[in-house]
This record gives structure tokens, sequence and C-alpha cells, in this order.
């Protein structure tokens, strides 16, 4: 089963759609590593991202599945770490979107279901196969459902091969064909914001 779902910065600016998503298309976790949780604090978006533990709500899936209508010009990137993710917010009111790595191949995309439909989004995606790096959560989780990081890496990994061999790569609207890098240069996070964001 799959569908299509809307998703938008929280004030309207950056529009788009996820096409062809839903459980057995992709894959929706719940992120608790501290990257992912510092992020969200960056941008000031901590009481309406994260859950009670620091998570973030991410769905994995192919490149070729998003398209954008609106305010790409609105689009900007952070890297926190000297790591190759790059991470994707909207501007305009600090939305989080996406994470990918800093260039087209290999083609990855996971989406922080914050932009999604809020109405649709369950329905459309399914529940969470699990918690990743729930060692990281704060306070930490009681009873977390725990990913393995192989079976995680596998389905990534089927996903980038599938999407680089057909040439579905080439679809991603967050990058420059020709270049291959991100359509928005990233800001780099100083040592001193990253303290900070640590200690939040």
């Amino acid at each position: 089963m799959s569908d299509s779902l809307a998703i938008s910065c929280k004030c309207g600016e950056v529009t788009g759609t996820l096409h062809d998503v839903g459980p057995d298309k992709g894959d929706r976790y719940v992120c608790y590593c501290s990257d992912c949780r510092d992020f969200i604090h960056l941008l000031g978006r901590q009481d309406d991202v994260l859950d009670a533990h620091g998570g973030t709500a991410v769905y994995q899936t192919r490149v070729a599945k998003l398209e954008l209508n609106t305010g790409i010009d609105k689009l900007a990137t952070v890297r926190l770490t000297q790591k190759p993710t790059t991470r994707w917010y909207a501007a305009c009111c600090n939305t989080p979107f996406f994470n990918t790595i800093n260039k087209a191949k290999p083609p990855f995309l996971s989406v922080i279901t914050e932009c999604c439909d809020a109405e649709r989004r369950d329905s459309v995606l399914g529940p969470s196969r699990g918690d990743v790096s729930a060692q990281e959560a704060m306070p930490p989780l009681q009873s977390a459902k725990p990913v393995s990081n192989f079976r995680m890496l596998s389905r990534v990994m089927r996903r980038i091969f599938r999407d680089t061999w057909s040439g579905d790569w080439k679809l991603s609207p967050l990058f420059d064909m020709e270049t291959r890098k991100p359509i928005t240069e990233a800001r780099r996070v100083t040592a001193e914001e990253r303290t900070r964001l640590d200690q939040a």
C-alpha cells in the first residue's frame, strides 16, 4: 500500500509532496541521537518537534519520491559535525525538513515527519519500526524498541542501489545535478555553538 503525502513548513512558504510512500515503501523511526536533537534545538523547535525523551520522528525513503512545489529558495542547510550529514530546514520559520549527505550520490533521504501533513502522516506512513540510538535518549527510555543496525542499513542500501542504478538519483530536487552538490551551501556550526547545544 502506498500514497502521496503533502509536506509543508509551519508558515506555508515551503511546500511539496512525498509520492508513493507508505510502510512498505520506506522506514519510519524515532531517532534519539544527539546530532538530531541538537539540530532541532539549533532551530528552536524542540517544543513542537522532539518527543518527551528528545527523539525526532523520521521517515527514510527514496530520493526520487520527493517533489518540491514552492519556496525552494527558502530552504537552508547546516552541518553540525565533520560527518557528511547535511540537515535541511525552512529558513522562513525554522521548520526542519530533511537529512541527506553532502552530495547527490549515494542518494539518501530521511524526512523529518514534523513537516508532513499532521492529519494523514500516521495513516500513510504507518507506525515507527523502532528507536534509533535509544541509549542517547534524554531522559532515558524505560522500554525502548531497539532497531537492528544491520537491518536498518540493509534497507537503506537497497533504496540507494535502486535510485543509483535506475538513474532516479537525478530526480532529487535538493541537488544540482551538474555539480552534484546541494542547491544551498551549508552553514557550519562552530565548536562553541555545539557545546551550547549539547548542554541545552
